[in-house]
């Protein structure tokens, strides 16, 4: 049973009095060491299995967040110019017929533009605000990234065409998304159709506003909006494990909206899919025939391979546990090398005296003892690249709520009408509410992960097309 409101209210409140917790996190995974480096013919051989795969998958593509973070030097430039803000600005500026975007700007702004009379707070302005583009508003999923001459598409619709033929079966997409922008998205859908003469499997779902947190000020009592009620905020992207849920799908992908290459220049990233969801399809027909046939020497020596599992908790089992284990939902995630990027990376964490992998965010580990030392030693990234089967065995679906880690939770603050005010973010969507899935880390190559954090990203060669492709 769902607790009331009140009952809601008081556990949120015993959370931010407790503080965020300090997570079990015991060492980094590496290579050998809780992840799996696969040799060129492996690699092969699983893009095989992928590209002949016959049943059908689903991409799950969270896009409800704002492009604001896409343009915040240029805003931030305005506000409170800086030398290193002023750089920044200048380069977007000076090269602005490079972006996408500059064939979205009117005639007479770009003719201003190449004559010299237009300033760069002009742009900014325009760019960014309601009267304009409004692109400090729109989500980063509806902003112009690539270029394929003589048409632009947008991030959302590079998704769409960049998987076409990752295998064989039918591809559908879930995006989740804010309902007020639904019908941008479908008008994309049927400019993208009309352009390629494709069709295109695409739903969507927005947040459940029932998961918004509470807001609370310094006293720990509960922040009133104008009318009275009290004031909520979304809980952060943990809260979409309903949507995943809900998809009933045996194979799931999931992906960042910003993690997308020029059409020309999918291939490594097209691979690399293929490489991760044929480990997925092996892995569980392995999982699967050790059950049936109760083959627990034989499961033993290939875990020592493949290292899903530490070998002291599958000596711990008995045999029902040991069928339970190797029953619950399965996540192949992809992991590239750590080159200086914000997010999260792959950990050891301990539960009830037992080694598990997890995905931690940088954040849960400001306040660990030993975060420093930890996150040196990190020498890996997670790029978001997974492939989900949420499934047991036999293909059931099951109840993912039960696999999550709620005492894994974040705390937000956040200022309010000029005051501190604080909110229970739930457990990250990869983070802990997929704390107790057996989890299985791969090492994937860089070329696949070219994520737009800022406008700037998209100068660089991934997102423009490749002559030679």
């Amino acid at each position: 049973m769902m607790p009331n409101q009140d009952e809601t209210i008081q556990l949120q409140q015993q959370a931010l009095q407790k503080g965020a917790p300090i997570l079990p996190v015991v060492r980094s995974c590496r290579v050998g060491d809780g992840i799996l480096s696969l040799s060129e013919e492996e690699q092969e051989r699983l893009r095989a299995v992928a590209g002949s795969f016959e049943e059908a998958i689903q991409f799950f593509i969270p896009a409800s967040g704002s492009g604001s973070r896409m343009f915040a030097f240029l805003h931030e430039y305005l506000t409170q110019p800086s030398l290193e803000l002023a750089e920044k600005a200048e380069r977007f500026f000076s090269r602005l017929p490079e972006f996408a975007l500059y064939r979205k700007l009117p005639v007479s702004i770009q003719n201003a533009y190449q004559t010299g009379a237009l300033t760069l707070s002009e742009l900014i302005h325009f760019l960014l605000n309601p009267n304009g583009l409004n692109y400090g508003q729109k989500p980063k999923a509806l902003i112009p990234f690539h270029i394929h001459e003589p048409i632009i598409l947008n991030a959302f619709q590079e998704h769409l065409l960049q998987n076409q033929l990752l295998s064989k079966g039918p591809i559908a997409y879930h995006f989740t998304i804010q309902d007020e922008f639904k019908a941008a998205f479908l008008e994309d859908i049927s400019s993208l159709s009309a352009l390629t003469s494709g069709t295109y499997d695409v739903t969507f779902s927005s947040q459940n506003k029932d998961t918004d947190a509470y807001v609370f000020d310094e006293r720990l009592t509960i922040v009133e909006d104008e009318n009275g009620q009290p004031l909520r905020r979304p809980a952060g992207h943990g809260t979409l494990l309903q949507n995943l849920a809900a998809l009933n799908a045996k194979y799931i992908l999931v992906k960042n909206i910003d993690n997308i290459q020029h059409y020309t220049q999918k291939q490594a990233s097209v691979e690399n899919w293929q490489v991760l969801l044929g480990l997925q399809i092996e892995v569980r027909s392995a999982l699967f025939r050790f059950v049936e046939t109760m083959d627990i020497e034989g499961f033993k020596q290939w875990n020592q391979r493949m290292g899903l599992f530490e070998s002291d908790l599958i000596e711990s089992l008995n045999i029902n546990e040991w069928v339970e284990l190797l029953n619950k939902p399965l996540r192949v995630c992809g992991m590239v090398r750590n080159n200086g990027q914000p997010g999260g990376g792959p950990f050891y964490m301990e539960y009830n005296g037992m080694l598990t992998k997890q995905i931690v965010e940088k954040v849960q580990l400001s306040s660990h003892p030993r975060a420093s030392q930890l996150l040196l030693q990190s020498a890996y990234f997670n790029p978001v690249l997974m492939v989900l089967s949420p499934c047991n065995l036999k293909d059931e679906p099951h109840d993912l709520s039960l696999f999550a880690d709620p005492s894994s939770y974040l705390i937000v603050e956040k200022n309010h009408q000029g005051k501190a005010v604080r909110f229970v973010e739930q457990p990250g969507l990869w983070n802990g509410a997929m704390a107790h899935w057996n989890t299985l880390f791969v090492e994937v190559p860089s070329a696949a992960f070219s994520p737009v954090k800022t406008a700037l990203d998209l100068l660089d060669f991934a997102h423009h097309a490749n002559k030679g492709a």
